[in-house]
């Protein structure tokens, strides 16, 4: 079964993130990627095969809602000035900004634009009669 740290430990490598000062709010971003998972494929358990699709899912709302955290920033080519995912778009920039207010709709398109790889574990249940 996999677990928080495993992300965790594949976003901080592909991030190259030096330590761990960023963990408590990435953790954040791994949970809710997780919840998100969960709840579009109606499981309750992610299964081994979904670890780097959660990570690279993980990794695509980081770079969107920290683009002025200056180790996010490095991660899409240092000078970036602009990261897209989906119809979102923000600015990069360097030190000196704030955390962006998009998330919900930038997790719910990271999670449209990760269907593919999600619905083979897509489950679907028919609704109960009242």
């Amino acid at each position: 079964m996999i677990t928080d740290s495993d992300v965790w430990g594949i976003v901080k490598d592909r991030l190259g993130l030096a330590d761990n000062s960023l963990q408590p709010l990435i953790t954040t971003y791994i949970s809710e990627i997780e919840w998100r998972i969960k709840h579009y494929c109606n499981i309750n358990i992610l299964p081994d095969t979904l670890l780097f699709v959660w990570a690279s899912m993980v990794i695509d709302v980081v770079r969107v809602e920290l683009p002025n955290v200056d180790e996010i920033d490095d991660t899409v080519g240092g000078q970036a000035s602009n990261v897209k995912v989906g119809d979102t778009s923000v600015g990069g920039g360097g030190s000196g900004g704030g955390l962006t207010n998009t998330s919900k709709a930038v997790i719910d398109q990271v999670v449209f634009d990760y269907r593919a790889d999600l619905h083979h574990y897509r489950r679907i249940t028919w609704g109960r009669s009242r």
